[in-house]
């Protein structure tokens, strides 16, 4: 940095100046730029009339006048629709005029010369030789750019201390704003934080993350300081610079306090191209395909969500805000489609006597009992399946008089979970199918025992493991036989004789 900036220094690589509409030579491209003049007029008008009327609205909903209230909201929404479709065409004037390349006639830099379109400069007309380009146009003049970006004159000094000026009008209209960046920010923070702990081994805590943001923003609100969050860009250089701890950023604040007071002026020619250098160096130790490649072979949903995350990012850049959004959304979405449709297994007994996948083991089916086992939370998004794929194996097994629900894999049940479950039991015992439970966890036994739907069950009909459940049922004599597939080893099972007796 301090080489760069000497050498900027020392070659004037920063070449700048200004210019005036009436010094572009080309009729088109001098009406363009007065276009864009009067249009940001225009936009500064509407701003403040958007601005009067809101007031305006807001005394009008005080003293309850409704007609008045409606009239005003609906020439702001006209007022911001025009305010809109002139800072597009501005943003789109704007676009095209920083593609136009100038050459302009021979004179000092700060004094006006004719700006002609590169390639189009007249006979005998001499030339500084440079190309120049608009970089802004403010108050009706052109900043031109000649050379290359450096940082610029730095505001020196700290900021002063100074209460928030804040009434209820103030707050109710940027509640909802604040809501949303608070949102944004924090889900920012949260996943740069995570990147940066799986490469530093380091746990983060997401509550522990919120309330510094929380207090950092709110220390900030006495200095006019903006809503931030955690810096990509900084965190990502701390990281590779060796810091370790929270100090780190006291000490970067220490520098930054120095800096302000006392060594502004020196930063002025600093490139801001070596700037983009320092950060790109840091950023790029955080991408690691192999991290994607390895998310993607463990779940596909994951590594869809990382990669149109990764390309939303960029393509929105500089506004993560918008990839994270976006990310968040797909991810929302693909867990949806992911446990709507969970893993539902037709069981049958093993040669080593456990309950597994029949498909999948080529097991018999059994003519006693058809055991169904549940991979997945059973609530609102899946109760349809749960229930059709329970009536498909009761279909499937006409002869079985009992059916096994195996409840180790479900995690938790909601209330349209626990009422297909009763619609269930009630529809097979009609039917003359005995439903019977097993494995069920405690938060899935405390929503059945909540609802009343242990008593109207039985509690005779739930068991602790299907090892029991199996040896309570083969133990009925009519089930005594030894050719069904089912039937577990003999034992005493004091369980069993009680249901039986």
């Amino acid at each position: 940095m301090i080489i760069t900036t000497l050498v900027s220094y020392a070659i004037g690589f920063e070449h700048k100046s200004h210019g005036a509409p009436e010094e572009i030579a080309d009729p088109t491209t001098r009406s363009f730029v007065t276009g864009y003049i009067q249009t940001d007029a225009q936009i500064a008008a509407l701003g403040s009339v958007i601005t009067a009327r809101a007031a305006a609205l807001r005394a009008a909903e005080k003293e309850h006048s409704e007609r008045a209230a409606v009239n005003l909201s609906h020439q702001i929404d006209l007022l911001h629709i025009e305010l809109a479709s002139a800072e597009q065409q501005n943003k789109k004037r704007m676009h095209q005029l920083r593609r136009v390349s100038f050459e302009r006639g021979r004179a000092p830099e700060d004094e006006a010369a004719m700006l002609y379109l590169a390639g189009q400069v007249p006979a005998g007309v001499e030339t500084d030789g440079r190309q120049w380009h608009i970089k802004k146009i403010e108050e009706g003049a052109l900043k031109l750019v000649g050379g290359g970006d450096v940082i610029g004159k730095v505001p020196t000094g700290l900021p002063a201390f100074r209460l928030p000026t804040l009434g209820l009008d103030a707050i109710l209209s940027l509640l909802s704003a604040a809501l949303i960046i608070a949102l944004v920010a924090f889900m920012e923070s949260i996943s740069m934080a995570k990147a940066m702990a799986a490469q530093s081994k380091q746990r983060v805590d997401p509550n522990q993350e919120l309330i510094g943001q929380g207090l950092a923003n709110f220390g900030g609100a006495f200095f006019q300081c903006y809503p931030a969050c955690g810096s990509f860009t900084g965190s990502a250089i701390n990281l590779q610079a060796g810091a370790k701890t929270g100090f780190a950023m006291v000490f970067n604040g220490l520098f930054v306090a120095v800096t302000l007071l006392f060594l502004t002026p020196l930063l002025y020619h600093l490139p801001k191209a070596v700037l983009a250098v320092i950060i790109l160096l840091a950023v790029a130790g955080l991408i690691t395909p192999a991290a994607l490649r390895h998310t993607w072979r463990a779940s596909r949903f994951d590594g869809i969500a990382a990669l149109v995350t990764f390309v939303a990012t960029l393509a929105f850049a500089p506004h993560l805000d918008k990839g994270i959004m976006i990310g968040a959304a797909l991810a929302i979405l693909l867990h949806l489609y992911h446990t709507m449709s969970p893993r539902v297994a037709i069981l049958g007994r093993y040669k080593d006597g456990t309950l597994r996948d029949a498909k999948v083991n080529n097991l018999p089916a059994s003519d006693v009992i058809t055991a169904v086992r549940f991979d997945g939370r059973l609530y609102f998004a899946n109760v349809s399946h749960f229930e059709d794929a329970i009536l498909e194996a009761v279909a499937a097994n006409p002869d079985a008089p009992y059916l096994l629900i195996v409840g180790n894999g479900i995690n938790d049940i909601d209330a349209s979970g626990e009422e297909v479950i009763h619609h269930l039991v009630e529809r097979l015992n009609e039917n003359g199918t005995v439903v019977l439970f097993a494995g069920l966890k405690k938060q899935v036994l405390d929503v059945i025992r909540a609802t009343g739907l242990w008593e109207k069950i039985g509690a005779r009909r739930f068991f602790a493991t299907s090892e029991q459940a199996l040896q309570a049922i083969y133990s009925r004599a009519e089930y005594a036989g030894e050719d069904d597939p089912f039937k577990p080893p003999p034992r005493s099972n004091s369980l069993a004789t009680r249901l039986r007796d």
